[in-house]
């Protein structure tokens, strides 16, 4: 073995250790300890960790070593990693058949050299010790070699086709085989399981094709890959749980904050224009907080739909129960107090909230079965280790209850019912006491957990014992990380057409049905608003008002998604469309505006002056009356401004002024462009039409220059 020899100084002496040759930067920082003993010891212990997991242990593990002494360091490195962490990282990822397919043989990796420098090195490494750029770079590689095959096939085959059934099927062939490289890299592709079902489209076919040949969608499906990889790692290692970061790694929380700082920045550098009308102009980040994107308006939110679902059920004499569902322990990777779940069968967070949609899908259909109803939220929580719970806060008849109550522990136990503590914690049901207290309590605290921890400054986690507003960012983080759908109504009116009644500001539209929607949703009275489109049970068929979309355009894979443009009452015979929507937005960078702004006075005109403005007055023809000069200069100024403002509209209809014809506007309020249109000054706007405005009124002034903002 080759040595590295490595002066390490102290407060008394000056001695001269020796390093193993090729140490990782955080096996050197063992090292640098200044204990051999303590180095040898971790060293052997973790060496066959990577580093980003290595790293926790090596820091913990010298922290204890400082404060407590080698004895309780090496006590504690022993115990947690001989407790079988290096078995739950292995089958953990035997999990993720990907390291296997998505590997970088030679890559740059920092070691230690002999004179205790950094140096590069090779080695081969798998998807969850990627950085960003080794996954974009990867990701290049096999689009292109998916884009050969994909060309080499077409080449091959498509030119005996006589026929478009012969092309398609050709084409589904080529599906076939992206599919399978595709899935032998750790990837599903798009709609394999239509394809295995014999439901695919042609469409859905050129749409996946599209994909698989593209970088930027094997960028996104390798980077998630990793994530959900090394978070999983954490977990198996202990890295996430109350004693260390309960409910997301540090790394998690890290990627968590610095997305949000991201999206912060990007908000504040964009600005919304009406298409129709440019002079309106809202920044992107006034419009995400005045929308449910806002925490504090969807917990609002949230809290007001729920509290609307309890006074209905006081209306009609309903119960409330509030329910909690928990996986088998065999989910769970750490105990509630600490120590590894010696049966944990390795499972993720996203495998987790899989099972628990299962069992609630079993849930519903019994209940279906029975004709039994149900209506209210449920909220998704981690315990300390990551693992996903449900809490329930139902309304029902009171004569179903005990059915409900069964329905889910027998769904519940379905699953290792047989284990020791299975009954006492897989369900637990508790009747709401209205005498005691309001229904809406009960989720309150998780609600307010789940978004920002609102209120919560002297409530405590049950889970780690802190405070919920401190733990509220992990919880958020674990939520982003998984990908967890954290509230869902169950039952009752539709959420999005609330959310457009609203957008109608109180304004009616003369039909009574969704007037009367209209009003209640304006003031707020979810309860109102639920009855109106009739009742907490009421299917979807048989709802009031609903929801209209239009096609978006499509994106590069020719994908076309849909956007609500307005609301349309589905009891009237005859369809009527209700806009909601009636301003089309785009976003432009506000630095491409700051551009635009300062070619204000070089791209449509110079400013004119001319001698007219030293005349002591004018006759306008069209107004027929003389005025002064003050008042000329002021109407001049006005346009002047209206031109300003609307100047990157003006270039993109490629609408260029001359002296003549701005004097012209000035003087009659239109002017011919090249088009043949008349563009005009109306009440303080400029406008494009193919009437030729015949008078302006001085009226018509006096209105412009109220309402033109400068």
């Amino acid at each position: 073995m080759q040595y590295a020899t490595v002066r390490q100084s102290s407060d008394y002496i000056k001695t001269d250790r020796v390093a193993p040759m090729g140490l990782t930067p955080v096996q050197y920082e063992l090292f640098n300890c200044g204990d051999d003993d303590i180095f040898k010891f971790g060293y052997a212990k973790l060496k066959g960790l990577p580093d980003f997991l290595s790293k926790y242990f090596v820091k913990r593990y010298l922290k204890t070593f400082r404060k407590s002494g080698r004895f309780t360091a090496n006590t504690w490195l022993r115990t947690t990693l001989d407790n079988g962490v290096l078995e739950r990282v292995e089958n953990v990822l035997q999990r993720h058949p990907i390291i296997e397919t998505v590997k970088v043989s030679e890559s740059n990796i920092q070691t230690i050299d002999e004179d205790g420098k950094r140096i590069n090195t090779t080695k081969t490494i798998a998807l969850h010790e990627f950085s960003r750029h080794q996954v974009v770079e990867f990701a290049k590689k096999i689009a292109d070699e998916m884009f050969i095959v994909q060309q080499d096939f077409l080449d091959e085959n498509l030119h005996s086709c006589k026929t478009k059934e012969a092309i398609d099927k050709k084409v589904k062939s080529l599906y076939y085989k992206l599919g399978r490289l595709t899935e032998l890299k750790g990837i599903t592709p798009q709609f394999w399981d239509k394809y295995h079902k014999g439901l695919i489209t042609s469409e859905q076919i050129g749409i996946s094709i599209m994909k698989m040949c593209d970088e930027d969608w094997w960028t996104r499906k390798l980077w998630q890959k990793r994530s959900y990889l090394r978070e999983h790692l954490a977990i198996a290692v202990g890295q996430v749980q109350a004693a260390a970061s309960p409910y997301a790694s540090r790394e998690a929380i890290a990627e968590w904050r610095t997305q949000k700082k991201k999206n912060s920045q990007f908000l504040k550098t964009m600005q919304l224009i009406n298409e129709e009308d440019e002079e309106e102009q809202l920044g992107l980040d006034e419009m995400f907080y005045k929308t449910v994107s806002n925490p504090a308006i969807r917990r609002c939110e949230l809290m007001n739909r729920m509290r609307g679902f309890e006074e209905l059920a006081k209306i009609y004499g309903y119960v409330g129960e509030f329910y909690t569902l928990t996986a088998p322990s065999s989910y769970h990777a750490i105990h509630s107090k600490g120590g590894f779940v010696k049966k944990w069968n390795f499972s993720n967070p996203r495998d987790t909230q899989d099972y628990l949609c299962r069992v609630f899908a079993r849930v519903r259909a019994a209940l279906k079965r029975r004709n039994i109803n149900i209506f209210g939220f449920r909220v998704v929580e981690p315990h300390h280790d990551g693992t996903p719970h449900w809490h329930m806060l139902f309304f029902m008849e009171q004569k179903h209850v005990e059915t409900v109550r069964a329905i889910f522990a027998k769904y519940a136990l379905e699953e290792d019912g047989n284990e020791a503590g299975a009954n006492e914690h897989r369900f637990t049901a508790k009747a709401i006491d209205w005498e005691k207290g309001s229904a809406t309590g009960y989720i309150a605290k998780y609600i307010a957990k789940n978004i920002d921890g609102y209120a919560c400054d002297d409530d405590v986690d049950d889970e780690t014992g802190e405070k919920l507003k401190d733990v509220a960012k992990n919880v958020c983080a674990w939520a982003s990380k998984w990908r967890i759908r954290q509230f869902q109504q169950i039952g009752g009116a539709p959420v999005s057409v609330w959310r457009e009644l609203r957008r109608k500001h109180g304004q009616l539209v003369g039909d009574q049905q969704i007037d009367a929607l209209i009003q209640a949703a304006d003031d707020g009275d979810w309860t109102k608003y639920t009855e109106l489109q009739g009742g907490a049970f009421v299917s979807r068929k048989d709802l009031v008002a609903r929801t209209v979309y239009e096609d978006r355009k499509p994106n590069k894979y020719g994908e076309i998604s849909k956007k609500i443009i307005g609301i349309f009452n589905q009891l009237k015979p005859i369809f009527e469309l209700i806009g909601t929507r009636l301003k089309k937005w785009k976003l432009v960078k506000k630095s491409v505006l700051a551009s635009q702004q300062e070619l204000v006075n070089h791209s449509v005109r110079s400013t004119a002056w001319s001698s007219v403005n030293n005349c002591t007055d004018q006759k306008i023809d069209n107004i027929g009356e003389e005025i002064n000069t003050d008042e000329k200069i002021d109407k001049e100024q006005q346009v002047q401004a209206l031109i300003s403002r609307k100047i990157g509209w003006l270039l993109r209809k490629k609408i260029r002024l001359t002296d003549e014809m701005y004097n012209e506007l000035v003087r009659t309020g239109s002017v011919r462009v090249k088009d043949g249109r008349y563009l005009s000054v109306d009440y303080g706007e400029l406008r494009l039409s193919y009437l030729k405005r015949n008078e302006v009124t001085e009226n018509d002034w006096k209105n412009s220059r109220t309402k033109t903002i400068n």
